[in-house]
């Protein structure tokens, strides 16, 4: 078996190294003083792709593999942890609406999160169990139509900016 990397994704690594070392440096001191961060540098990396490259093309994504979007990952990364974070968490959980949403969730969502129109929100931590989901004691039970969700949750990463 070839492990060998293709030429486009070696194009992929190329453009990342070069977005995060041209991107990141200047602005990463600033917003871990400030605790803040930039939503422009977010829409560059949308607007070159790099933001759901694991997204069906039917919905506005590049099509590719989470290969090509670890790749993305490990060039962000490398140059700064925080910012990298902010970029690609956006899209986190997004894989499982790609998988499990409905049609109409799918053309809700998916194309707004590679445009850098929407960020998704995750609500992982809880009181009791902190981040490991294995002791998580939230619940959702059906009722009829509907869902009933009941349990506490606390952090939610980008909670203050998912639309």
């Amino acid at each position: 078996m070839d492990f060998t990397l293709s030429r486009e994704q070696q194009d992929i690594i190329k453009a990342a190294r070069e977005f995060a070392i041209g991107e990141f440096p200047d602005r990463a001191v600033e917003f871990d003083r400030e605790e803040t961060f930039d939503l422009n540098i977010w829409r560059k990396a949308c607007d070159l792709g790099f933001v759901g490259v694991f997204i069906d093309e039917a919905y506005g994504g590049a099509g590719m593999g989470f290969l090509e979007h670890c790749l993305i990952n490990e060039e962000f990364w490398a140059v700064d942890p925080g910012i990298a974070q902010a970029i690609l968490s956006t899209t986190f959980g997004s894989e499982l609406l790609g998988l499990f949403g409905t049609e109409e969730q799918k053309q809700l969502v998916l194309p707004q999160l590679v445009s850098g129109e929407a960020i998704m929100s995750t609500a992982i931590t809880e009181p009791d169990a902190g981040c490991d989901v294995t002791r998580a004691t939230t619940e959702a039970v059906r009722e009829g139509n509907e869902w009933i969700l009941n349990g506490s949750k606390m952090f939610i990463t980008n909670g203050n900016l998912a639309k």
